[in-house]
């Protein structure tokens, strides 16, 4: 492991409380090593009271970054051992890591990759016209969570998941946003649809909507499962905060 300045964690905007997850993480190797926080996906985010947060397909947000990398690292007390201007990205999988690096870098440096678990090594970049040293690294992936942290996590694709799950998972998400953003949901659904049903009968629904069908003609509740899940990791539900109690993260 490179003698590091700074921790740079990245958490989705949309999920700001896994940022407590990810620390516990990073603490049980890197004790007292100085993390900073950045916030991705700015603009699938409805919170509007999160402290760096970013789009990161948005050009000017790397001058923004690189500024506050420098002065986070020129605020910090550093030993001549770490005083190396390195810095590491961590975070869940498909938090954004691939494309925080290349914004910065300017080029597509790292790959990113939909399947949580594949980046396997740590890769060194310069970041040009800087004196900054960025690495890449695997994603997270928390030891210790709940239930409904679990469900979050497999749904926005941070966790691997199995087809065996995907209902358990996808139904949890529904019912989140029946709860908590049922205008959101009715879009996807017929305008003569007065309540949101529960999840068989909106898939039911979904799949009439897009014409998911089997071979034989009849609706296909897998795809239909497979487009919601779609829907909620691609952003098309619009701006969504994924809120969960503080005191329920781990087991």
């Amino acid at each position: 492991m490179p003698s590091l300045s700074l921790i740079v964690l990245l958490v989705d905007s949309r999920a700001p409380f896994l940022r407590e997850i990810y620390i516990k993480e990073i603490r049980k190797r890197w004790s007292h090593k100085n993390i900073l926080t950045i916030y991705t996906k700015e603009d699938l985010t409805d919170s509007k009271s999160l402290e760096n947060c970013f789009n990161l397909f948005k050009p000017s947000s790397r001058h923004r970054i690189i500024k506050l990398l420098n002065q986070t690292i020129s605020s910090l007390k550093l030993t001549p051992k770490e005083s190396t201007n390195a810095v590491i990205v961590m975070g869940a999988t498909n938090s954004g890591k691939s494309s925080f690096i290349n914004l910065l870098v300017g080029s597509k440096k790292t790959k990113r990759s939909p399947e949580p678990g594949t980046t396997r090594g740590i890769s060194r970049h310069k970041i040009p016209s800087t004196s900054l040293i960025i690495y890449d690294s695997p994603g997270l992936f928390p030891s210790q969570v709940n239930k409904s942290v679990r469900s979050l996590l497999q749904l926005l694709n941070f966790l691997p998941s199995t087809p065996d799950c995907r209902e358990e998972f996808s139904e949890w998400g529904y019912n989140y946003l029946v709860r908590n953003y049922p205008k959101r949901l009715r879009q996807f659904l017929p305008e003569d649809i007065e309540e949101l049903p529960i999840y068989p009968s909106f898939l039911e629904l979904l799949a009439t909507k897009y014409k998911l069908l089997e071979k034989k003609g009849e609706l296909s509740i897998e795809k239909a499962e497979a487009k919601f899940i779609h829907i909620v990791r691609s952003g098309l539900l619009g701006k969504i905060l994924w809120g969960c109690p503080p005191a329920n993260l781990q087991t």
